[in-house]
């Protein structure tokens, strides 16, 4: 539901809570006005017909002589109220109340035609007592508010009648229902709601205009707020409120012109962020150049040197030859071994950069697995330890990256043979079903601290890196060992303890595998 529906269904409610508000305060004012309009009728009716009645004939006249109806006072009294009562056009009994004295009073119709009797001041209600006390003591006419008796609920109007001396001879009494005064405001209630049912759609149309009035800057708002959201900030928001309303507008152009600031700061950045990543790949490139030319300008003359070395050893005399053997074998042992660190630091750099052209095809893993660890069995042999292949699951081709699969093994293998100087080397293939693969190489090594496991692929780190370190090596073996799982989508576990040797798994994934 939209916000100005929300907005004009409360207005009307308010507004309509404010009618019934007032109404329900103005009502009881509209009663007693009632209540005092029809008193005063009644006072006024009963001071005419107090006024058509000579006191001094009213004296004479013995109501409570049953007789007196037949005099000619009587008559001439009864035809004066007759007169009056059809001249005011009365429906009601009109009473005459004389005070006798403290505890009675006399009291009849007036108009019946038999007089009544000497009767208690009981008779009348407390209102009526009252009315008539203030008739004698203030010499005026008054009328009750609303009172009760045994016959129902009334309003009455007391007038008195003066003799030729001022004195009061008796009080007439007019009283009239209250269900006359109900029927009135029953009336003016029905007209009050047929006002509200009337002025019902010209509310609903008043409070749609002020909702439209006071929502009119919020909607304009709201477009303003959009036009941000969809990346049109050109337009300043220029709309006159105030209060709330216009710490919104001006919360909604701060946000525009926050964002035009950073979109300008953006821009520069993607400027030099362009300028940056022009640097790092000219940098890049020129590495590249670098470590190709390094690569180039080491293997060249080294296999130069390894070349000639060879031709030397065919044209040399056999005991010349025994003779230089030693120092031929240490210049082909050192050349090899700085071929394999140049190659060795090309490929991490590669790796680290994601420079590296991967080219996947299919790879008997079993056979490259065996393969390469029977690669080390010489080297075994002269160190005395044993290459053990007692475990292997049976698997299929696996699609990757067969030089970093190969590499992975070699750098593994190799820490294994270079830190294990007895004892035995595992090479397991375990089928773990949905998981894929491992491949296991356990060595009865020297193992790794539980400190330097947490740097063990950092590249040119080594636990132990002093000049007089047992073992040689440039600390890229495992670094590269881990980049090139990374970059074939394997997993890399290493778990040793010091002393106690290192178990290595190479976990190949089932959506590696051709066929099962």
């Amino acid at each position: 539901m939209k916000l100005w529906i929300k907005l004009a269904i409360l207005l009307t409610i308010i507004i309509n809570i404010v009618i019934q508000v007032s109404i329900g305060v103005l009502t009881p004012k509209i009663e007693k006005y009632s209540t005092d309009f029809i008193g005063e009728k009644l006072k006024s009716i009963a001071a005419s017909i107090a006024a058509s009645i000579e006191g001094d004939e009213f004296n004479k006249l013995n109501i409570f002589d049953s007789t007196s109806i037949n005099s000619s006072l009587y008559k001439k009294i009864q035809q004066t109220i007759d007169v009056t009562k059809t001249n005011l056009e009365l429906s009601e009994d009109l009473y005459s109340i004389s005070i006798l004295d403290k505890n009675s009073l006399a009291f009849g119709v007036v108009l019946n035609r038999v007089a009544y009797g000497k009767d208690s001041l009981q008779q009348l209600s407390d209102a009526g007592k009252k009315a008539v006390a203030q008739v004698y003591d203030k010499r005026k006419c008054v009328h009750t508010d609303i009172y009760s008796d045994r016959y129902g609920d009334w309003l009455s109007g007391f007038a008195p009648i003066y003799d030729s001396s001022k004195q009061i001879s008796g009080i007439i009494q007019v009283d009239q229902t209250y269900q006359s005064v109900k029927v009135r405001i029953d009336e003016i209630d029905q007209t009050i709601l047929y006002g509200r049912l009337i002025l019902l759609p010209f509310t609903l149309l008043l409070s749609i205009i002020l909702a439209n009035f006071f929502l009119s800057p919020i909607v304009k708002v709201k477009e303003g707020i959009q036009k941000i959201a969809s990346g049109d900030y050109s337009s300043k928001l220029e709309i006159k409120s105030s209060g709330e309303i216009q710490q919104l507008i001006y919360a909604a152009e701060t946000l525009r012109t926050t964002i035009l600031d950073q979109q300008e700061k953006i821009f520069n950045n993607i400027d030099e962020l362009k300028r940056a990543k022009s640097k790092a790949e000219s940098s890049d490139r020129m590495k590249s150049e670098f470590l190709a030319l390094l690569s180039h300008e080491i293997r060249t003359p080294l296999n130069i040197i390894l070349g000639n070395i060879e031709v030397l050893k065919l044209e040399m005399d056999k005991k010349v030859l025994e003779e230089l053997n030693e120092i031929i074998n240490d210049v082909k042992y050192g050349s090899d071994r700085l071929i394999r660190t140049v190659e060795m630091i090309v490929l991490y750099s590669e790796l680290a950069s994601d420079s590296y052209n991967k080219k996947e095809r299919f790879v008997n893993i079993n056979q490259m697995f065996f393969e390469l660890s029977s690669l080390y069995k010489e080297e075994a042999v002269k160190k005395g330890i044993k290459i053990l292949n007692e475990c292997t699951a049976t698997t299929g081709m696996i699609k990757a990256d067969e030089k970093l699969i190969e590499e992975t093994i070699k750098q593994i293998t190799d820490n294994a043979f270079k830190f294990t100087e007895r004892g035995d080397i595992h090479f397991c293939i375990f089928d773990k079903n949905e998981n894929g693969i491992s491949l296991v190489i356990k060595d009865s090594g020297i193992g790794i601290s539980e400190e330097f496991m947490k740097e063990l692929y950092k590249p040119f780190r080594q636990e132990d890196m002093s000049y007089s370190r047992r073992f040689e090596g440039n600390g890229l073996g495992l670094a590269i060992a881990k980049k090139c799982c990374d970059a074939n989508g394997f997993g890399l576990i290493i778990n040793s303890k010091k002393s106690e040797g290192t178990v290595v798994e190479i976990n190949i994934p089932k959506e590696k595998f051709f066929a099962s």
